[in-house]
């Protein structure tokens, strides 16, 4: 009995050797796959970086090119500045031509700027006549309100 006991218990051994030699030639396929530069990890990663310094290049050229565009832009406000405070001398000096041309033509006094010219006064509307106490107001206007209720609800409420 202790033979036959001995027996199995080799034929145990061997199958789990078998099986775990089995694993371990799986496991080491699977390995050399996932580590293979072409299809693995490595083929990944060489993907990875190489998009990575496509997009260092995109960001470089991006910088450069805002930084050009900033620099335009600021010489444009300064040139529109420059052009403005000219605008602003010239209409002053038109003002002081229009004041000169209407002395002169017309032997009048200077008129005041009418930009800076106080609005018109209008005159006081007239006063309206107060009306009849029984008629409430509706919606801001002075009319009756209707004698049939809009909403039945209201009517119950």
């Amino acid at each position: 009995m202790s033979s036959q006991l001995s027996l199995v218990a080799d034929l145990l051994m061997i199958a789990a050797s078998a099986g775990a030699a089995i694993y371990c030639l799986i496991l080491s396929r699977r390995l050399s796959r996932l580590t293979s530069f072409d299809k693995g990890i490595g083929g990944a990663i060489a993907v990875l970086s190489a998009q990575v310094d496509e997009m260092r290049s995109a960001l470089a050229e991006a910088k450069a090119g805002t930084e050009g565009a900033g620099h335009h832009l600021r010489d444009l406000v300064r040139q529109a500045q420059d052009i403005s405070g000219e605008l602003e001398l010239m209409i002053a000096a038109c003002h002081d031509f229009a004041e000169e041309a209407l002395v002169v033509q017309g032997g009048a006094a200077p008129v005041a700027d009418p930009v800076f010219a106080p609005p018109p006064v209008d005159p006081p509307a007239p006063a309206l006549p107060d009306p009849p106490e029984a008629a409430p107001i509706v919606f801001g206007t002075r009319r009756q309100p209707s004698p049939e209720p809009v909403f039945r609800r209201r009517a119950q409420a």
